[in-house]
Order: structure tokens, then C-alpha cells, then sequence
């Protein structure tokens, strides 16, 4: 009697555990979201911008907001899923801002869920749990997590997708496979993922499940074919896949964000640092003793192995390889607790929780330190280009192209101010394979290296109107060739200026 009452105690606060720790995620999430006024970063003024033009103009429409860009004549919504589950939220207020912070919000608890449920196959109620908590005391992790991006529906897809891999789940693998193409430009890493499962199966059991494959690579191409920009989403997947990384890592095209660039050591070992206790736990575990790897093991080590490979590339990466690695030790810990006496486990697994936690607490501080600071910053910034974004829908005519001399300025101007076209949005690689030339040019103008800098803002952008941060050289010519400008508006960040 005793005995049972101890099991069901146990189960009890295991499954209360859990759920505590799902509602403080999903709390910290909403909190996250009203604590600024804005969003995060640029982007998000993109993706909220482009689930409105979805809405009120179709799947199939002209994105004449960038006029040096491939995305002039062979738009592709690359992110199409995301913005069209993103479309039932722009009806809850007048604000697209707050409808965005409602949408990821949603996103969030859709990825938690998911997590969660990857986790339980793995672990007991407890450590899964504890195993949830990891990826959010890193920085890089939250970065993501709190922000409009379609990575986070990318991620419920990615790790979908590998679970139904390892358990030959085909026809769910089709499904994974047709959706992703529509949601973001890493499903290309499906097929990579499809493959090495295949060949570490055939390894560990001489068995290759060919249906696997056959349903990855069908899915991955009919979303392909079906895509609703089809075929310029085939000149997207180039850019995006091939050219961005090329030219990040061989250098010859400036311009692209810092999340594409790799980070110190010290930032990838402060911001991650749950990753790298967990891969010292697992060294300690298999010299306690030998563990045999299941196929799910070294699947998910062979998939966060490759995203942590990325990651000393690009610190974006980090992110996803957050996600995954998680999944890989519970997994781990699973294989780890096989024929181990409950015991033993219960008295070993409390010395680790708590010296781990003390450990994670140490580094906790200063994620949240840095996360801290760079919410302040990023309201400074988001408000004053809001400020401006607002200002030239009042006072620019409609229909104007408008100079600016950065190209992550225009998200907020595209959401905020959707009556006039500008240069370029998102990364530079849509206006540099289309202009390389003209990107050239863009670039000395901004730099102030351009003597006569109207002349070309007249006859080349074919343009009345500009904005300028104050922290490039075109601001400094502005100020002094007051007979050709005129500053029309400015904040601390910028002006707003009219070519005489």
C-alpha cells in the first residue's frame, strides 16, 4: 500500500513539475512580449508586413516595395506557411505590431508543446523537465525564441520530422517534407537529415528504410512544385541556400547582419553554455559506464552535430542547434538508463540536477544581463524608426521610392509605411545578384565616398526623398551640401531629407 502511495506520489510531482515548467516558458513567453512596445529586431516588421499583403492581396502579388531587388520581378514568399498561420492574429487589433506579438506568441506555445512531447518519448516526466528548461537559460536561444521569425515554425518541423525519420513514420515524413519547402529555406537539411538516418540504420541494423527517402524527396518537391510562387522560389532557394553562405564565408559582398557571422568563442561559450554542460555530462556518463547507442541516439547526434558544426560559422545556428542537442541527450540519458538500478539512478540523477543547476545558475545572470540590454537597445532603435516610418506616411506623396542607406531600415518602413517603395529588404544578396553594380554604388553612397552623392540619387534611385543614418558618411554630405538637400525630418538615429 505504502509503496503504491510513494509510485503515485512520485508520478505525481513528476507530472506537476512538467507542467510548471510549461506554464513559467509559456508565462516568460507572454511577459517577454509586453515588456517592449515594439518587436525585437527589423525582420519582424518584415514578416508581419508580408502576412498583411497576404491577407489583402493574395498569394500572388507585385512586391514593388523593393525596386533594386530580385524581389521587384521574381518575388517569392519564402516563409509563405508562416505568414498564412500568421493572418488569423492581424484581425485582433489596429496595431500590426501587437498582432505580431499575438502570433508569436502562439508560435511559441506551438514549439513548447512539441518540445515537450519530442522530449517524453525520451525521458521520464521529471528529467524531461529539467531537460526542457536547458535551451532557455541560453541567450542565443531566446534571441530566437521571442521573435517573429519562421524559424521557430521551421524548428517544430525539423525535429518533427527527424522523430518520424527514426521511427519510420513515412507517410508523416511526406507530410513534414511537403510543408517545410512552403516555410522556410532550411528544409534542403530534411533530405540531408533523411539520408544519414538511412545509412545509420543500415549500419547499426542492416536495414534501410527506402520509403523514408522516396517520401522525403517527394514531399520536398511537390511543396517545391505547389509553392504559390513557383518558380521564383527555385531563384530564392539559389540566394538564399548557396549564395548567402558563399559569400559569408569567402568574403566579397559586404552588408550582410551580424547573425550570419560567427561569435567569439567566449559568446558562444557564455550564451550556449547549457549545451556545452550537457556534452561534458555526457562524456562523465560514458566513462561511469559503457552505454549502447540506440538508432534515435546517434540520429539526433549525427542532425545537432551537423547545426553545431554551422554554428562556428553563423551564430544564428546556435539556435537550432539548441534544439536539437537537447533532444540527442535525452536521448542519450534514455540509452544511459537501461539496466541501471533505479536506486543508483534516483541518487545520482539528484547529485547532477543539483550541481548542474548550481553550474547554469553561475552563467545564467549574464544572458539575461545581455538580454536585458539588448531589449533596451532594441526599443531605442525600433521606436525611433517607427517614429520615422509613421512620419513619411503622413508627409511623403504615395507612391514615391524612397532612399534609405541601410538595408535593414525598410522592414520598417514596408510595414509602417506601405504607400511608397524603397530599395531593398532583408539580406543585400537580392539586390547585389540582381545590381551588382548599383550595390556597389549603394554601398560608397553610404560610406560618403560618392562626391556628388544627389546626382546619383536623382538619376540612378531615381529619387526625391531619402533617409540617412546619422552614423554614415552621406549623413555628414547632407549636412554640409545644404543647396542640393533639404532635411525635411530627424531624430537621434536619422534624417529624413528631399534632393533639391
Amino acid at each position: 500500500m505504502n509503496y503504491f502511495r510513494i509510485i503515485n506520489n512520485e508520478k505525481w510531482l513528476s507530472n506537476f513539475a512538467l507542467v510548471l515548467v510549461l506554464a513559467s516558458i509559456i508565462i516568460y513567453s507572454i511577459f517577454i512580449q509586453f515588456l517592449l512596445p515594439t518587436f525585437h529586431e527589423a525582420d519582424e516588421y518584415y514578416h508581419i508586413a508580408a502576412s498583411s499583403f497576404l491577407k489583402d492581396l493574395g498569394p500572388r502579388y507585385d512586391f514593388h516595395w523593393a525596386q533594386f531587388s530580385t524581389f521587384k520581378r521574381f518575388f517569392s514568399d519564402k516563409e509563405f506557411l508562416f505568414h498564412l498561420l500568421t493572418i488569423p492574429f492581424l484581425s485582433l487589433s489596429q496595431n500590426l505590431v501587437l498582432d505580431g506579438k499575438y502570433a508569436i506568441i502562439f508560435f511559441d506555445i506551438l514549439f513548447i508543446l512539441t518540445y515537450a512531447f519530442i522530449l517524453k518519448r525520451y525521458l521520464p516526466t521529471f528529467l524531461a523537465a529539467c531537460c526542457l528548461l536547458l535551451p532557455f537559460v541560453n541567450f542565443t536561444f531566446i534571441t530566437y525564441f521571442v521573435r517573429l521569425r519562421p524559424v521557430i515554425l521551421a524548428n517544430i518541423l525539423t525535429i518533427l520530422g527527424i522523430y518520424f525519420l527514426i521511427n519510420k513514420k513515412w507517410i508523416r515524413v511526406f507530410i513534414v517534407s511537403f510543408l517545410y519547402p512552403l516555410t522556410h529555406i532550411s528544409f534542403l537539411t530534411l533530405l540531408i537529415f533523411a539520408l544519414a538516418c538511412e545509412l545509420i540504420r543500415y549500419i547499426l541494423n542492416k536495414d534501410f528504410f527506402i520509403r523514408n527517402i522516396y517520401a522525403t524527396v517527394i514531399g520536398v518537391l511537390l511543396g517545391c512544385a505547389l509553392h504559390p510562387n513557383n518558380p521564383n522560389n527555385w531563384l530564392s532557394m539559389h540566394l538564399n541556400a548557396i549564395l548567402v553562405p558563399f559569400y559569408t564565408t569567402v568574403g566579397g559582398i559586404g552588408g550582410f547582419g551580424r547573425e550570419l557571422y560567427s561569435a567569439s568563442s567566449k559568446a558562444a561559450l557564455v550564451f550556449n553554455f547549457s549545451i556545452f554542460l550537457a556534452f561534458y555530462l555526457v562524456i562523465w556518463m560514458a566513462f561511469l559506464s559503457r552505454v549502447k547507442l540506440s538508432l534515435a541516439t546517434l540520429v539526433w547526434w549525427f542532425c545537432s552535430s551537423f547545426y553545431l558544426a554551422l554554428s562556428f560559422l553563423g551564430f544564428r545556428y546556435w539556435h537550432v542547434a539548441n534544439v536539437l542537442f537537447f533532444i540527442f541527450f535525452a536521448s542519450y540519458i534514455k540509452d544511459w538508463l537501461i539496466d541501471k538500478p533505479k536506486g543508483l539512478v534516483i541518487s545520482r540523477a539528484r547529485i547532477f540536477i543539483i550541481a548542474s543547476s548550481l553550474i547554469l545558475g553561475i552563467f545564467f545572470f549574464p544572458n539575461i544581463q545581455t538580454q536585458a540590454n539588448t531589449m533596451l537597445a532594441s526599443t531605442i532603435r525600433n521606436t525611433a524608426y517607427e517614429k520615422v516610418a509613421i512620419w513619411m506616411n503622413k508627409n511623403i506623396p504615395p507612391g514615391e521610392t524612397v532612399y534609405h542607406t541601410s538595408w535593414s531600415a525598410s522592414p520598417y518602413f514596408i510595414c509602417l509605411n506601405p504607400k511608397d517603395n524603397y530599395l531593398v529588404v532583408l539580406d543585400p544578396i537580392y539586390m547585389f545578384y540582381k545590381y551588382p553594380k548599383i550595390y556597389k554604388l549603394y554601398l560608397d553612397l553610404n560610406t560618403g565616398n560618392i562626391k556628388r552623392p544627389y546626382k546619383f540619387l536623382k538619376h540612378i534611385f531615381k529619387t526625391a526623398y531619402g533617409y540617412a543614418d546619422k552614423n554614415g558618411g552621406l549623413y555628414r554630405q547632407i549636412k554640409k551640401q545644404k543647396s542640393y538637400f533639404k532635411i525635411i525630418y530627424e531624430n537621434d538615429f536619422g534624417i529624413v531629407f528631399k534632393v533639391l
